[in-house]
């Protein structure tokens, strides 16, 4: 083989080489797959496959599927930090009653892990409303039980009082006065309520 052809031969391998290895936006079924893992088996590793950049599209299998979206929403509420990292990132995605849904499950994750909650809000993936919403929209089962609202409540706050990371303060407070105001209103609809 003469040296121009084994030059154009050599470029040709390469070029074809590293064509295959850029990476190009997600296909359904490998956001499919990538779903899949997080909801299996959601660590960081399936968090991190399904977060990489040009992944976002695959949020919108979450976004199309309320079964889907309903099952990542119970792994949050049962306190799975990375499945609550990515409902939190996708937050703003959300409107009408799939938001609530979410804000509720946050809630119930902050119930497992108040502190991270309050680092989701610090690193801008949770807004300040965002932050107060999720711990004051209580879950529909209680939305008869003002003493049950008002005991939730007063949980979260005792959580929110044991939390000691300087950079958290501003966090700290907002959720703090949210939650002491809307404790504030339930009892001021039911005089009887005790907390």
């Amino acid at each position: 083989m003469n040296q121009p052809s084994f030059v154009f031969l050599l470029s040709m391998i390469c070029c074809g080489h590293l064509s295959s290895q850029t990476p190009g936006p997600p296909t359904v079924s490998s956001c499919e797959r990538s779903v899949k893992a997080l909801l299996a088996t959601p660590n960081r590793s399936a968090f991190d496959t399904i977060s990489e950049s040009g992944k976002t599209a695959c949020w919108e299998i979450f976004e199309s599927s309320n079964a889907t979206l309903n099952a990542l929403e119970h792994l949050v509420e049962q306190g799975n930090r990375w499945a609550a990292e990515y409902l939190s990132k996708h937050l703003k995605q959300l409107d009408g009653g799939n938001l609530e849904d979410a804000l509720v499950a946050l809630g119930q994750f902050a119930d497992h892990d108040m502190e991270r909650l309050l680092w989701f809000a610090k690193n801008g993936l949770l807004s300040k409303q965002q932050l107060s919403d999720a711990l004051t929209m209580l879950p529909l089962s209680l939305s008869d039980n003002p003493k049950a609202q008002l005991s939730l409540l007063g949980k979260r706050k005792n959580s929110l009082l044991q939390i000691t990371p300087k950079e958290l303060t501003k966090q700290k407070g907002e959720a703090l006065s949210a939650i002491d105001a809307f404790a504030a209103e339930i009892r001021s609809k039911n005089p009887g309520s005790k907390d």
